[in-house]
């Protein structure tokens, strides 16, 4: 009985399912249609034959749906297309010889007498205004104005604060001066001003007679521009054995001058050449992409090497590399390294980027540094007075950075520099090693660098200077 129900029921739901189904695919006609066959039912009287064309002529496709924009009154705008960044002189006032003068600009006072102060140990900006005569209310509001300019938290010690009765000014960045002036009208004021700077170029030669460090001074040569010069030509040169009597040097640079002080604020060393018995150097700089800089010679060949062979400036090799006689205890022994001759305290630089694996105490060798620069490469610097504050094991040190300073410690006659580069943990002479140079130039950027080398070109044409000039006097005999 149960299977009878069960087979009436579906011989009912069997032809709605096939006509519900068949109306969302094929249309109401067609839907029709198959339940009436299924039914049994008889075909639909002729009166309604006229509407079936209509439904099964084919399956309805869908329409697409219309574009939104068209219902919409479009009228054309204008669009603020990207545009460079301004340059600080064209949005920052410039800053003034004197603090009333700024006061008196930005809110027609006229200020009392302005006095400097120095940051002292311990010290901070709200100390400073109530040392300078500020009340605690002044004090506050003039340190919340501040700090829309700058973070406060980190100043150094010694820097400098300029104070009269309605505002002060300081600097956190060079070139910038950060001005906290009293409005009547709308309280404390925070203004950034430029620092006006003026840019000299100097292009100076000069020959060499006994030192190369005597002989720029002489010329003039800017102490930093000279420091500079001499760690881009250290990649090439070694000045303790190549530099001979009668060889020219010559450098370009850029000098930068506060208007207002008359300090200079920045060198930049533009160009460096060197005439080695009459084989000239010459290396560019070229300020790449993300402020990298680098020094090329005119072809585009980086000047870099992995390592500097002599990692302090002003020094006389007094001990070469290979068997002698030990000037202490005597022996013949193998000298795994060459020696530097330096006064005590001459600081000594990284000859390369890389981690420190090791600094401190180190038996005979005193107070000991070694520096791993890849997976092929070490040096180490030994008898040194003492290691620079910021080195220690774990250290990442730049190549250049002063890591140390000439001593006598351990076993030592005297004041000198131990120096090894290690080859896959072996010791070789430092003189002598060929060491990998630095890549060449990113072909990308070869057009503008080329650019640089005609710019101080035509510097030196401008000034009728001869290039190495044979016109330069050569050193008279003493």
């Amino acid at each position: 009985m149960t299977n009878i129900r069960i087979n009436k029921i579906y011989s009912w739901v069997k032809p709605i399912a096939i006509f519900a189904a068949t109306w969302v695919v094929a249309g109401p006609a067609l839907a029709l249609d198959s339940l009436v066959s299924d039914a049994g039912v008889k075909p639909m009287p002729v009166a309604f034959a006229p509407m079936q064309p209509v439904f099964q002529t084919a399956p309805a496709l869908p329409k697409s749906r219309p574009d939104p924009a068209l219902a919409y009154d479009i009228q054309p705008v204008d669009i603020a297309m990207p545009h460079s960044k301004p340059a600080l002189k064209d949005v920052l006032p410039t800053s003034t010889a004197t603090l009333a003068e700024m006061i008196k600009a930005q809110t027609g006072l006229n200020s009392s007498a302005e006095a400097d102060y120095k940051l002292r140990a311990g010290e901070g900006v709200g100390s400073i205004l109530r040392r300078a005569g500020y009340s605690a209310a002044d004090t506050a509001a003039a340190i919340e104005a501040a700090q829309t300019k700058a973070s406060l938290r980190r100043l150094q010690i010694g820097m400098k604060f300029t104070i009269a009765e309605h505002g002060f000014r300081f600097s956190v960045k060079p070139g910038i001066d950060i001005y906290i002036v009293r409005n009547p009208e709308f309280g404390w004021l925070a203004i950034n001003a430029l620092r006006p700077v003026e840019t000299y170029v100097a292009f100076i030669q000069g020959v060499i007679d006994d030192s190369i460090y005597r002989a720029a001074k002489q010329a003039g040569v800017n102490e930093a521009a000279f420091h500079e010069y001499v760690r881009v030509m250290g990649f090439s040169v070694d000045f303790q054995r190549e530099v001979r009597r009668g060889d020219q040097f010559e450098m370009m640079y850029d000098t930068q001058r506060d208007s207002l002080s008359g300090d200079i604020i920045g060198i930049k060393l533009q160009y460096a050449g060197l005439s080695l018995s009459g084989d000239q150097l010459g290396f560019y700089r070229f300020d790449g992409a993300e402020n990298a800089i680098g020094w090329y010679d005119e072809n585009g060949n980086s000047a870099a090497r992995t390592l500097i062979r002599t990692p302090i400036s002003g020094a006389r090799l007094s001990s070469n590399f290979g068997s002698r006689k030990h000037p202490v205890s005597g022996y013949n022994a193998m000298h795994k390294g060459v020696d530097f001759a330096a006064p005590r305290g001459t600081p000594i630089i990284a000859a390369g980027a890389g981690v420190v694996r090791q600094a401190g105490w180190k038996g005979s060798f005193g107070r000991y540094i070694r520096i791993k620069h890849n997976s092929t490469y070490d040096t180490a610097y030994a008898h040194l007075s003492r290691i620079a504050p910021h080195i220690a094991a774990g250290s990442r040190v730049k190549q250049g950075e002063i890591i140390g300073y000439v001593g006598s410690t351990g076993r030592s006659t005297g004041p000198h520099l131990h120096y090894e580069i290690l080859v896959n943990n072996r010791q070789v002479n430092p003189m002598t090693v060929r060491l990998p140079t630095g890549k060449q130039i990113d072909p990308v950027h070869l057009d503008d660098f080329k650019k640089q080398v005609q710019m101080v070109e035509a510097e030196v044409l401008a000034r009728g200077t001869q290039r190495f000039a044979t016109a330069l006097p050569t050193p008279s005999t003493p």
